[in-house]
């Protein structure tokens, strides 16, 4: 990571650290780049909200023109269908009937749609199960595709998508198409090579479309979703639907893969040093508040975070304990009291770890608002 590049320095504030700031020009920029590129495309948009877990953020995503949220567990999909919500792809499997109950209640009191997603046949089984329960939800099925994460997903090369899809048939469950996540691209190293995974995803689905067309289901639309990708490359002929998420805060794993400029980070700890010795400087932000995250689906960095003091001098913070971050000692340190600002290494996980945020305008206004998913692992 250059040091030498122009980081925003932390702002005089009195308030009591840590806590995690967001820059309210920074992210509304990020927010429409990614809607216009959707847009250009001639494809919906529906963000994944697991990066923010904010009910603020999700308007503005919406207000822009997103076509509804993606959510990492129904947990989440059930404050933002309190919070207004009215379409939303649970983009985990369904193992469990009763998993699902309370967000398919909700969703059936407020008019929501609701698209869940299935790998296997037990999958299938445990959303009939639901829906024998709920049968006013609005419930779409979507089959996941393994494009080359090999975490959730059917296997492109064999016909089990379309056994899935007549299962569903027999089910009477409605087939929803097609989603993929090419969460390996994280690991690709570079742009380049990341525009290549985005390539493969694309062939991949267009081929599993293909097999389902062939077996008579002519609706099948493609969604596909991960910031690596829908920042390395154009979105892919057929695609109907891209669902990014680190795009909204964006974090130092981007700035790595050549995704994204310093200046474009929206998301920032402000810590306080609170001791200095001859071995360390001392802040109070640890990994209750950083995360011990190096990355997302095993990157790596060789710390936890970039931190800018009011000088604009740079350091790398090298190692946490729970309360506490170490900044390995250098010629010179700041003060004890020194404001510092913190680029995280990965965004989404820094959210889920705070009940709120101070959002930043650029005339130096800032307003708290809520994490509102924050701790929703149900």
């Amino acid at each position: 990571m250059d040091m030498n590049q122009r980081w925003q320095r932390p702002l005089p504030d009195d308030r009591l650290t840590p806590y995690i700031e967001i820059d309210a020009d920074r992210l509304e920029s990020n927010l429409q780049t990614m809607q216009e590129k959707a847009s250009r495309a001639g494809v919906a948009l529906r963000p994944h909200i697991k990066t923010h877990k904010s009910l603020y953020i999700a308007r503005r995503q919406r207000s822009l023109g997103a076509c509804g949220i993606t959510v990492s567990k129904p947990g989440e999909g059930e404050v933002f269908i309190h919070g207004g919500e009215r379409d939303i792809l649970l983009a985990y499997p369904v193992i469990r009937a009763d998993s699902i109950a309370q967000l398919l209640t909700l969703a059936a009191q407020h008019q929501a749609k609701v698209t869940l997603i299935v790998d296997a046949p037990y999958g299938i089984a445990a959303i009939a199960e639901a829906l024998r329960q709920q049968p006013d939800a609005d419930v779409g099925v979507a089959i996941k595709v393994d494009v080359g994460l090999h975490r959730i997903g059917v296997d492109p090369h064999r016909d089990d998508a379309v056994r899935l899809a007549q299962a569903m048939q027999a089910a009477r469950l409605r087939f929803a198409g097609l989603v993929s996540h090419a969460g390996h691209a994280y690991g690709a190293g570079n742009r380049d090579a990341i525009a290549e995974i985005a390539q493969q995803e694309a062939r991949l689905m267009q081929q599993v479309q293909g097999q389902l067309r062939a077996a008579g289901f002519a609706y099948c639309p493609v969604s596909v979703g991960a910031t690596p990708t829908a920042l390395a490359a154009p979105v892919a002929d057929g695609t109907d639907e891209i669902r990014p998420g680190n795009y909204a805060l964006l974090d130092l794993t981007a700035c790595r893969l050549g995704l994204s400029r310093v200046d474009e980070l929206a998301l920032s700890v402000i810590a306080r040093v609170v001791a200095v010795n001859r071995h360390f400087i001392i802040i109070d932000a640890g990994s209750k508040m950083l995360s011990s995250d190096k990355g997302p689906h095993g990157t790596s960095a060789s710390g936890f975070g970039v931190a800018v003091d009011e000088s604009g001098t740079c350091y790398e913070i090298s190692k946490l304990s729970e309360e506490h971050g170490f900044i390995a000692r250098q010629d010179s340190a700041p003060r004890v009291g020194t404001l510092l600002r913190i680029y995280p290494n990965h965004s989404c996980a820094v959210m889920a770890q705070s009940d709120s945020y101070v959002l930043r305008h650029a005339d130096g206004r800032a307003e708290r608002q809520s994490i509102d998913a924050r701790g929703r692992f149900l």
